[in-house]
């Protein structure tokens, strides 16, 4: 019997040097991945929202997921 459960969750990445910043691919990466708590985690990015810069240097990202979990098949917990 598969027992799945999600939910929505997000995520707050601020960048404090923005002119510096390569690949805000990779940053989103590193935010999805760490969401994870077991191997079997699906976590999907659902939105990008970009709320610009909050001073000269600094800018503010919200990045919201769907996080979807198989209660049957959790896999191993994941410790950081």
């Amino acid at each position: 019997m598969e027992i799945k459960t999600s939910y929505q969750g997000a995520t707050e990445l601020r960048i404090r040097n923005w002119d510096a910043m390569d690949c805000l691919g990779e940053k989103i990466i590193e935010v999805r991945n760490s969401q994870k708590i077991y191997t079997n985690d699906i976590v999907e990015i659902q939105q990008v929202v970009d709320f610009g810069r909050v001073t000269d240097e600094a800018h503010r990202i919200l990045i919201i997921f769907n996080l979807k979990r198989d209660l049957d098949n959790l896999g191993e917990k994941i410790i950081l």
